[in-house]
């Protein structure tokens, strides 16, 4: 130890020693990055990475070590073998080669171990392989106590620098560690091995003229180290930009909607949440939250084409983000909904006139090449002025105005307020309900009774559901059916529905038909035939005596697919009715390109038909039109003589309605349906 400090105090220059020092922590910082790189990249990045690696720590170890041995003076002439010396670079380069690709390729939890290891012996070798360059006056004896020292610190503090390098890096601080570990290797190594060095003087040998002297030498190192270093430092440099920028490109990527640029649903969470905390931070900041879905949007797509639909986005996003103040935010969160964001306001006007500026800016008409379209927009707004001061509450509350704002046309903005509150709550809870309601046994069919006209004998019946809560009571259909739909319960709703009636019509002594709704959401349903050929199988009913009525608004939602299950039904031999004909898209198009066997006229054109001559128009078409394509009609909602005489002289096949009387639960149904046949029917209620 004593001759290892004698070496460095008093054999060495200071100034040249700090600068070897210095160009060895830079070149070690430098070697850190670029060999941990080796253990995170893969494929071509990693073969391009290993050789620029290899390079920057060698030269680290070389210029290290030379820069050192220009700072020793051992005060009589000396000079460097040019071979030798550019052998010792060679050495470097390739033992750091070896030792990064240990790292990068060898498998196991022992590589960065063999890496380091291998990175202490290249110190080493390159450390001797200069030294044999080495010329003076005499003969070199070595300590070969003080060799064996200096070898087993390189390796040791080089295995040591090679395991922290492969564990995870993050930034700096990650790589300062390892690096400040290698520099004692290099350092450590080279001292001990400087003081191993013994000097015998012998006036007989000469230093060869063709050396390399102290001052070339250094300027040699110099230029080598500066420009290996440059290069190091403008590849880093390039790689942690390209990284930055992919980086950023891929944050950009995934929180902004590629269609129309807009910030998206991930970019709206982290704002939300950054929301939170400045509210939080300040009880007198304020906030708008408003969710804004596009009106008509959805007939855009079916008219010109999903092209079209994503042209209109494009240029109202564009309108928006251009409509955009200070503190205002417009993100889009789904194919056609978007929310706004308003901070830093002082009256609820200012909100107001923010929405009012993003409704004109999306109903103005967009102009395309064919053809110019408008679609509409429904706002609903929530604030921490009135509605509570959690963002995530405050955009549940804007879409509960905002779809209020949906069902009233003639308020496309609306704030939110307790009364929708409470309705949203009791959905909510409809919802809950609905879901328990078949397992609990809550619903009900009635039967409502078809009649021939020209007999007026029954000739069947449609089944009709009721709901039958425990807390609410009998709950309407016009309540509870929407919902169904809207959620999609109404497929297991509906099938239970076919199922409960095709097993009572199954007991009928008298082979009435029995007619059900099947709404949009069970026609697709992939497994819908399958299921109503299963059921027809389990309970035994005969095919011809069921009746499916379908909408016309699940003919216009997919019409491939309704007309291909409707094919599939009737060639089992189940007839096909159009419900509620006249409130739709009806078309002549329709009726014959659909097979359906009977066609329902609206009860809101039977009422009244006698009195009112516009509704009597139409039902005439409608028989007329029926007549002509060999369809049967059947009126719906007949209430009073004078329609059912209407009716009878327009030469309508069958009706029904509180004519004939309510619907009636299963055991008056059953009073009918299952009498023998000899007995009579009873006529009007």
């Amino acid at each position: 130890m004593y001759r290892l400090l004698d070496c460095i105090t008093q054999e060495h220059d200071y100034a040249f020693v700090a600068v070897a020092a210095l160009i060895c922590v830079i070149g070690s910082l430098l070697s850190v990055h670029m060999s941990g790189r080796l253990t995170e990249w893969t494929g071509k990045r990693k073969i391009v990475q290993l050789p620029l690696a290899g390079l920057v720590t060698g030269a680290t170890i070389w210029s290290t070590h030379f820069i050192a041995m220009t700072a020793y003076d051992p005060g009589y002439e000396h000079g460097y073998e040019p071979v030798l010396t550019a052998t010792s670079l060679f050495v470097g380069v390739i033992g750091s080669f070896a030792a990064n690709a240990s790292l990068a390729f060898v498998p196991g939890r022992g590589a960065p171990v063999l890496a380091g290891g291998l990175f202490g012996l290249t110190v080493s070798a390159m450390h001797y392989t200069g030294m044999q360059a080495y010329l003076v006056p005499g003969t070199l004896y070595w300590n070969t106590g003080a060799v064996a020292a200096s070898v087993l610190l390189g390796v040791g503090l080089g295995a040591l620098s090679y395991v922290l390098m492969a564990r995870p890096m993050r930034g700096i601080v990650g790589r300062l560690g390892p690096a400040l570990v290698m520099v004692l290797a290099i350092c450590l190594m080279h001292f001990t091995g400087m003081s191993a060095i013994e000097v015998l003087f012998d006036v007989a040998v000469d230093v060869p003229p063709k050396t390399i002297s102290d001052n070339a030498m250094a300027l040699l190192v110099f230029a080598v180290t500066a420009i290996i270093l440059l290069i190091a430092m403008a590849s880093a440099s390039i790689e942690v930009n390209m990284e930055d920028d992919a980086r950023d490109q891929l944050n950009h990527a995934a929180t902004h909607d590629p269609l129309t640029g807009m910030p998206n649903r991930m970019w709206l969470t982290r704002k939300l949440d950054a929301l939170k905390i400045r509210l939080d931070e300040n009880e007198t900041r304020r906030c708008a939250i408003m969710t804004i879905d596009l009106n008509l949007f959805k007939e855009v797509n079916d008219v010109y084409g999903h092209s079209a639909g994503d042209a209109v986005l494009r240029c109202v996003a564009l309108r928006m983000m251009q409509h955009e103040g200070e503190g205002e935010c417009v993100t889009r969160v789904g194919g056609d909904e978007f929310v706004a964001i308003k901070e830093g306001f002082r009256r609820m006007e200012e909100v107001l006139s923010f929405a009012e500026r993003l409704h004109a800016a999306i109903v103005e008409p967009v102009d395309l090449e064919d053809v110019s379209l408008r679609v509409g927009a429904s706002i609903g707004i929530a604030t921490t002025m009135d509605d509570g001061r959690d963002p995530a509450d405050l955009l549940h509350k804007s879409d509960v105005a905002m779809y209020r704002a949906k069902s009233d046309p003639d308020t496309p903005i609306c704030r939110f307020n307790a009364e929708m509150d409470r309705r949203s709550r009791e959905k909510t809870q409809i919802v809950h309900d609905l879901r328990l309601a078949v397992d609990n046994d809550e619903f009900e069919l009635v039967y409502q009774l078809q009649n021939a006209l020209d007999t007026m004998e029954p000739v069947g019946f449609e089944v009709l559901l009721r709901w039958n809560h425990p807390k609410r009571g009998r709950v309407s259909p016009d309540v509870f059916i929407p919902i169904a739909e809207e959620t999609g319960l109404i497929r297991d709703i509906g099938h239970w529905v076919l199922r409960e009636a095709c097993r009572e019509a199954s007991l009928w002594r008298r082979p009435f038909s029995v007619a059900i709704n099947v709404a949009p959401q069970q026609l697709v349903q992939p497994s819908f035939v399958e299921d109503v050929m299963d059921i027809l199988m389990e309970t035994g009913l005969d095919p011809a005596r069921l009746e499916l009525e379908v909408t016309e608004a699940s003919i216009i939602d997919d019409q491939a697919h309704t007309l291909k299950v409707m094919h599939k039904l009737k060639s089992i031999g189940i007839r096909i009715a159009m419900d509620d004909f006249g409130t739709g898209y009806s078309s002549l198009a329709t009726l014959q390109a659909f097979p359906f066997d009977k066609i329902k006229i609206d009860r809101s054109f039977v009422q009244d038909v006698h009195k009112d001559a516009q509704r009597a128009a139409i039902v005439r078409s409608t028989l007329l039109l029926g007549a002509a394509l060999d369809i049967p009609v059947l009126a719906e909602g007949v209430e009073v003589e004078d329609e059912l005489r209407f009716l009878r002289a327009e030469s309508c096949s069958s009706v029904q309605g509180f004519y004939f009387g309510k619907p009636m639960p299963r055991d008056d149904m059953r009073a009918i349906a299952c009498r023998d046949d000899g007995e009579a029917d009873v006529g009007v209620a």
